[in-house]
């Protein structure tokens, strides 16, 4: 008996250390910096694996099509907490703070590495699709070396207009067979929009977390997302491809309008991994 006690007692001893030792990792204060990535992985119906100039989807306006060219940019990247704090990356700096994604780099997951963040919990990111008029504004001084990637990626018209924000272009027709019709959609802000007038085709979008990202100085989380092209063309708005509609550029024509709206609503977090 005295041998049993004995045992009980060291056992409820260890499991007092170990609920004061949990206590205290919980209580310990996260401190210093670390680094995420968000990896961006294009597809159709949420599945990933587009190949330029291979990959048909067929809409349901019964059109067929694919992609020669599938280029966006992502920039002022916010992680949020739980509570609401904001952590903004490099807000406004292209330089910095923008990322080129292009299909035809050879990659499934087009990664945009985000350094020195803030060890926290993040529970929400929020981006930018094309760079913000504020940006823009700065002047071709304020952001030359990301200019600079973005000529060399046909990311730009000229600096008096600016930047393309997404660049697609491909095929359709009634069959893969007879795709072959080209469309080219290049959706962008004009110059400076308050001057001219123009809409504003830059957008941002807010994405919960499936699963809190712990930044931490030696864990580096993966946000993994998903952007599902299929909305392109079969979004809110349904776009038939026609001689009206398959050279759509900038934003004075309202199917621009209406494919940027519907590509604003083609991302979702499908995973976070923190390792």
């Amino acid at each position: 008996m005295k041998f049993q006690l004995k045992n009980i007692a060291i056992a409820m001893v260890a499991a007092l250390a170990l609920t004061s030792c949990n206590k205290d990792d919980d209580n310990e204060a996260i401190t210093g910096n670390g680094n995420l990535t968000v990896n961006f992985e294009n597809g159709f119906d949420d599945q990933g694996g587009i190949t330029i100039g291979t990959t048909f989807r067929k809409t349901t306006n019964n059109q067929y099509y694919n992609y020669s060219c599938l280029k966006y940019i992502i920039s002022n990247v916010v992680l949020i907490k739980a509570d609401g704090t904001e952590v903004k990356y490099n807000y406004n700096d292209p330089n910095k703070g923008a990322f080129i994604i292009d299909q035809a780099d050879g990659l499934i997951e087009h990664p945009a590495a985000l350094t020195g963040i803030p060890a926290g919990d993040y529970t929400k990111i929020r981006f930018g699709i094309g760079i913000s008029p504020e940006a823009y504004n700065l002047g071709e001084s304020g952001q030359a070396t990301f200019w600079t990637k973005a000529v060399d990626a046909g990311m730009v018209w000229t600096w008096a207009s600016g930047y393309r924000f997404v660049k697609l272009e491909g095929a359709y027709g009634e069959t893969q067979a007879t795709a072959t019709n080209v469309f080219a959609h290049h959706f962008a802000n004009m110059g400076n929009i308050l001057a001219n007038g123009t809409p504003n085709l830059y957008k941002e979008v807010t994405l919960d977390l499936p699963t809190t990202a712990k930044v931490r100085t030696n864990v580096s989380p993966v946000v993994h997302i998903m952007a599902d092209f299929t909305k392109h063309l079969d979004g809110d708005t349904k776009i038939v491809l026609d001689e009206t509609t398959s050279d759509a550029m900038s934003g004075s024509m309202q199917c621009v309008r209406d494919m940027v709206a519907n590509l604003t609503k083609m991302f979702t977090v499908e995973h976070v991994h923190n390792d």
